[in-house]
């Protein structure tokens, strides 16, 4: 019996063991995660496809700038070049200074005394003994009449003893006076002349003090300088005024002794950026200072309008040889030096020494060392000495201008 109970039992245990087991479905949180893990794999596909294709992207950029540099590297670059074009020239001495007035005067008073009257205004035209300025004569007026009474004191005195010295005369011819008296009255009458002399001679000084209290003009011109207004203290020698004549004005300088040897006392001077406007050389010292070994030289440059401004700084040109032909090149050609770079028949680059002096206009005037012919580099940074270059006519270069009538 035993054995028959254990028999089903084994069959029923075989059954239950073949059968599936049922698991629970998973929670909601696994899900999303799960979800969140795929998304990100499939973002980083997405971004590390388009960092492959910007890498790529960048280096078929990088050769193809490869490959025009390596094109560019066996071309020679292109340089802009001019050609001179003819000119004349004519030999100068350039004279640079100050413009000043012919004559000028700094105007103040002799004495002190406060400021009670302005007669001019800045900038006006003065002739000559004309009032600019006058100071209070309020302390003139008491000393005028100090002295007119002491004059009068001593005329008194001085009458009185004339008539003394003629009455005593009379009585010493008759006897009756001694002779003693009258040489006592006669020393007291000229000790009283006396005074009467220096009370007149007060009187006259103060008359000059009287003039010394109004400023006048000293010749005739234009005032650049005058007070700011009445009741300012002037002292003894400060400048309240200045008259300037600007009928002529006066270009001092310096030249080196070459250029003196070319200059000649009466030559013409003409002043630049004034057409028409020149001056003669005046003087020209023939001695060099011993530390700039340079000698004064003056120009006297008459100025009728007033056309020029006083104490500007100007240049003047005198002509100092005959004109020959020269090469005119532009003023951007010039190295610091003073040399050219010129292109050879190989189209290599050369340095140039030139003999050359600049223009009115401000170009350079070649006289030795170029020909028509030769191409210049227009700007001299551009290329470098021996390197071999690919001329380029210059269509911006500025035009060359007309010389100035000298």
């Amino acid at each position: 019996m035993s054995t028959a109970e254990h028999e089903p039992r084994a069959s029923q245990s075989s059954t239950l063991g073949t059968a599936p087991a049922l698991r629970p479905p998973p929670p909601l949180a696994k899900r999303l995660m799960l979800l969140f893990t795929v998304l990100t794999l499939a973002g980083l596909g997405v971004a590390l496809s388009q960092r492959l294709g910007q890498a790529s992207e960048e280096q078929a950029q990088f050769a193809t700038a490869r490959e025009e540099a390596a094109a560019a590297a066996g071309r020679a670059p292109e340089v802009e070049v001019v050609r001179p074009t003819t000119a004349a020239f004519a030999p100068l001495v350039v004279l640079q200074g100050t413009l000043e007035p012919v004559q000028a005067a700094d105007l103040g008073f002799e004495v002190a005394g406060r400021v009670s009257r302005v007669d001019v205004a800045l900038g006006e035209h003065v002739r000559a003994g004309q009032p600019l300025v006058s100071l209070d004569r309020a302390s003139l007026g008491a000393q005028s009449a100090q002295s007119e009474a002491a004059i009068a004191v001593a005329q008194a005195n001085v009458d009185m003893l004339r008539d003394r010295v003629t009455l005593l005369e009379g009585l010493v011819r008759s006897g009756a006076s001694p002779e003693r008296e009258l040489t006592t009255a006669r020393q007291q009458l000229a000790v009283a002349e006396a005074q009467l002399g220096q009370a007149m001679a007060s009187r006259r000084q103060l008359a000059t003090q009287s003039a010394d209290h109004v400023l006048r003009a000293p010749f005739e011109g234009v005032v650049t300088r005058v007070p700011n207004g009445v009741g300012a203290v002037a002292g003894p020698g400060m400048t309240l005024v200045r008259v300037e004549d600007l009928s002529s004005l006066r270009l001092r300088t310096t030249v080196s002794q070459s250029e003196l040897e070319a200059l000649e006392v009466g030559a013409t001077a003409s002043i630049e950026g004034h057409e028409g406007v020149s001056g003669t050389i005046r003087s020209a010292v023939r001695s060099l200072d011993p530390q700039t070994r340079r000698a004064p030289v003056e120009v006297l440059v008459p100025n009728e309008g007033t056309h020029l401004v006083a104490n500007a700084l100007v240049r003047a040109r005198v002509v100092v040889g005959t004109p020959r032909p020269a090469l005119r090149l532009p003023a951007t050609t010039r190295r610091p030096n003073g040399s050219i770079l010129v292109i050879d028949a190989e189209g290599r680059v050369v340095a140039r020494n030139v003999s050359a002096q600049s223009d009115v206009d401000g170009s350079w005037l070649v006289t030795d060392g170029l020909g028509t012919e030769d191409r210049v580099v227009l700007r001299p940074a551009t290329a470098r000495e021996g390197q071999i270059i690919v001329p380029v006519e210059s269509q911006t270069a500025p035009a060359d201008p007309p010389r100035a009538e000298l």
